[in-house]
């Protein structure tokens, strides 16, 4: 018997075995519980208590799974909540997933979604009015009763309804299935209304009632209900970031009435920001409101999860105590404790909240606040991973010492007032930047204090001597400029980099970040950008900004007080330049420079890594600036011709406005970023199709027109396949084994498995029966592609492909690789 292999199926077959009785067994992965035991009493003994998805996450899940089943040519059958399986941590730690299960109706359909019952599957209160008509009349032969994928989709419709209403059905009540029928066959919800009006809002005339269409012909599909919960995803993801940033913002007034706004809206409160952070951490933060302890109790009513901790570790009252020193800093504790926080929790660096209160509080409650640790047990004495105690951090709390140690022989750079060297603070590996005391630029420090991003170096203590002031600064491997310097010299940068759209968003979302927090750079050059390998077995390289030397404060408008030119000579935005130029004073203008210019000169830095070092308006510095005030980028015919048509009018163009007024902001680069962005995921859709099913001459060619667009070339489809996976399944090009050759050298991971647990060679011996095919499992087999992974053995493979001709020549060879 066929069946449906799917992560997203409740019936994921682990086994099959017969006993003596020829009885057949079926091994299933285990599940929680019901979807229908989520909406049972509460003194229901069989109600489900447990974690669920937020309720967009929830409806994607069913719908994914759904489209997974309709694309193999499947209808399920028998939706309805008993048949949706509640698993927690089978996708990993503390993650819910919801898996249809019970495919015992699930039968095959033809090509246009149409299947032939001898008996209608479900119950009559989960059945699409359809099915409803045959089942009420009982006239219609049963040979001629058709059921469609679109049945499942009005089902699953019901099963999204009774998700909103708490367990109610939507045509009616569950003691009166009579009702319910009628009602679908009338089409008339009775309890749409009852719906809260913000979720409804977002969801009945967009999806709920297109998918609960009386018409299945009319009535959408399951892959169209997956595309538009997708872009109510990205709605509601918006909100979520208002949310933060709301949450972010030092504000005095009252937050509470606008936090509700964002709830009614269906948000997830437990979205987190790049560094880990949800609403709660930020509000207890930056929030300085008498009403902060309304919106701490407003957001844990609402079910934020009062003990997330954010990526270096620390949960809500560890921000508390950290950065809060308001009157309401003891009832705000006392909050977050009565609501279940682990006020004993450490963090990443082994720090309690008693530590961070001693060490950075300066509220007059501070000794009461202690008195509430201490009575939880929280001891005075105990040491972080620093081996400092909170009663060492209260009684040097003003010496701000803090041991940061330097290889005086480990040079790292040197700039004009100072050296970086490379050192250890806290048991890690930094980089010391060291600077004579009279040459201490405080708005650096300050500047560096501001701003915590992903894409920005991250200060992580400072302190001083009789000399010198130091600075611990996260450590990089090299800087943009390194990347481009001579084959031959030692200091070039020869380690791996992120795709250049990863590497330009990362830029913009650290600039814009900048600008956020009422700064301007006004030093960006690639010497100022750096490259880091993030700790861990990934080592991700992340992009991130330095040096922020020249930093200022900007107004409202973003502008800054003029105080002459800054920055490189040859990395100038045109109002930079001219300033330059012409030699103005700055009296002459109370507010001149702006954020802008940093942006111009970002745009500069984009050009650079098109063309490989090279600048965009020249070679010597003379040029440059000729040609800047021309508005002349000479050398932007350089880039390659289909990497300009995606960024050079739409992006490159609009960043390189010689008008700061009418320039494009931080912010529109960022999105227009994420524009170009999904068009190339279009792009890397088209390579896999292209692997797929090209089988012209010429394939190579177009590989390589696609990979120069700065495609990704082990991105994924929704099956986990890669680009290398379609073209050994489906492609039988005479050239076969030169594309496979391609894609190896354009770095696509050969080893990778797709969602089934299949690789590369898995795909080939499936389904190729290329003349090629027995020099391309040898070419696999050269690369130490595994023969037997995560279960799948590609000789029995093999075997089930009835097309090859020398199969046992093949099987010889994979027998040899298996062995060694």
């Amino acid at each position: 018997m066929d069946s449906p292999s799917s992560s997203s199926l409740a019936g994921n077959v682990h086994d099959i075995q017969f006993d003596h009785k020829n009885v057949m067994y079926y091994a299933f992965e285990r599940c929680d519980a019901s979807l229908a035991q989520l909406f049972l009493k509460s003194d229901d003994p069989k109600k489900y208590n447990g974690p669920m998805p937020h309720h967009i996450d929830a409806l994607l899940q069913l719908a994914s799974g759904l489209e997974h089943i309709h694309s193999k040519n499947l209808v399920h059958g028998d939706i309805q909540p008993e048949n949706v399986l509640i698993s927690v941590g089978s996708a990993g730690k503390d993650e819910t997933t919801l898996k249809w299960a019970n495919v015992g109706q699930t039968r095959n359909v033809s090509e246009r979604g149409k299947g032939k019952t001898h008996q209608l599957g479900g119950n009559n209160a989960w059945l699409a009015p359809e099915l409803l008509s045959l089942e009420l009349n009982s006239n219609v032969k049963e040979n001629n009763c058709k059921e469609t994928a679109k049945s499942d989709v009005f089902a699953l419709g019901l099963v999204f309804g009774s998700l909103f209403l708490n367990g109610e059905h939507l045509y009616g009540s569950m003691e009166n299935e009579n009702e319910i029928s009628q009602n679908i066959i009338k089409g008339n919800p009775i309890n749409m209304q009852k719906i809260d009006g913000k979720l409804r809002d977002c969801y009945e005339n967009d999806l709920l009632k297109k998918m609960l269409e009386n018409d299945p012909g009319k009535r959408m599909t399951s892959t169209q209900v997956v595309d538009q919960l997708k872009s109510i995803k990205d709605k509601i993801a918006g909100k979520e970031k208002e949310l933060l940033e709301l949450c972010g913002r030092d504000n005095r007034l009252d937050l509470t009435e606008k936090i509700k706004n964002f709830i009614q809206f269906g948000i997830n409160l437990n979205a987190k920001d790049d560094g880990g952070r949800n609403a709660l951490h930020l509000m207890c933060r930056n929030y300085s409101s008498p009403k902060l302890t309304d919106a701490i109790k407003l957001l844990i009513e609402n079910k934020t999860d009062v003990n997330a901790k954010d990526n270096d570790g620390l949960n809500a009252i560890h921000f508390l105590c950290r950065y809060h020193s308001s009157q309401n800093l003891i009832k705000a504790i006392q909050i977050l404790i009565q609501s279940g926080i682990d006020a004993k929790a450490t963090t990443n660096d082994g720090s309690n909240a008693l530590h961070y209160l001693c060490r950075y509080n300066a509220s007059p409650n501070l000794t009461d606040a202690t008195k509430i640790f201490t009575k939880l047990g929280l001891d005075l004495m105990t040491e972080d991973n620093d081996g400092w105690s909170a009663f060492y951090y209260l009684q040097n709390k003003d010496k701000k010492e803090m041991k940061i140690w330097f290889d005086r022989d480990a040079l790292l750079g040197r700039g004009g007032f100072g050296t970086v060297l490379k050192g250890k603070f806290g048991g890690r590996e930094v980089a010391v930047k060291r600077v004579e005391l009279h040459h201490v630029d405080k708005r650096e420090e300050e500047a560096m204090l501001k701003l915590e991003h992903p894409n920005i170096v991250k200060l992580l203590h400072v302190e001083k001597d009789n000399d010198f002031m130091y600075y611990a600064l996260e450590l990089c491997v090299a800087s943009l400029d390194q990347l481009f310097l001579e084959s031959d010299d030692p200091q070039k940068y020869e380690g791996p980099m992120p795709r250049q759209i990863k590497v330009f968003s990362q830029l913009a979302s650290g600039l814009e970040h900048i600008h956020s927090k009422k700064l301007i750079h006004r030093d960006i050059k690639p010497s100022n950008i750096l490259i880091m390998k993030s700790p861990g077995k990934n080592e991700e390289i992340i992009i991130k900004w330095s040096d922020f030397g020249l930093a200022k404060s900007v107004n409202e408008k973003g502008l800054h007080s003029w105080s002459g030119v800054r920055g490189t000579r040859t990395w100038y935005a045109p109002e930079v330049l001219e300033k330059l130029i012409n030699g103005e004073k700055a009296e002459q203008e109370e507010f001149w420079g702006t954020v802008q210019s940093d942006v111009f000169v970002l745009g500069l830095v984009f050009g650079y890594l098109f063309l490989k070092g090279e600048h965009l308006y020249g070679s010597s510095e003379t040029e440059i600036h000729k040609n800047i005030i021309e508005k002349n980028p000479v050398n932007m015919q350089k880039i390659n011709g289909e990497l300009r048509k995606y960024y050079e009018d739409d992006l490159l163009m609009k960043m390189l406005e010689d008008d700061p007024k009418k320039r494009i902001t931080s912010k529109e680069v960022v999105e227009q970023l994420e524009s170009i962005n999904k068009m190339l995921i279009e792009k890397e859709e088209e390579l896999r199709q292209l692997c797929a099913r090209d089988s012209s001459s010429d394939i190579i060619e177009k590989i390589n027109d696609l990979i120069q667009l700065g495609v990704d070339v082990n991105a994924k489809d929704k099956y986990g396949q890669n680009a290398l996976h379609c073209l050994c399944e489906n492609n039988s090009n005479s050239i076969l084994i030169d594309a496979i050759q391609l894609l190896i050298q354009l770095g696509i991971d050969v080893n990778a498995n797709d969602e089934d647990g299949l690789n590369a060679l898995h795909h080939l011996c499936r389904k190729n029966s290329n003349a090629n095919l027995i020099d391309a499992i040898r070419l696999f087999i050269q690369l130490r592609i595994p023969v037997v992974s995560d279960g799948h053995d590609a000789r029995s493979i093999l075997r089930r492909n009835y097309r090859i001709n020398n199969k046992d020549e093949i099987l010889k060879l994979l027998d040899e690789a298996a062995l060694v």
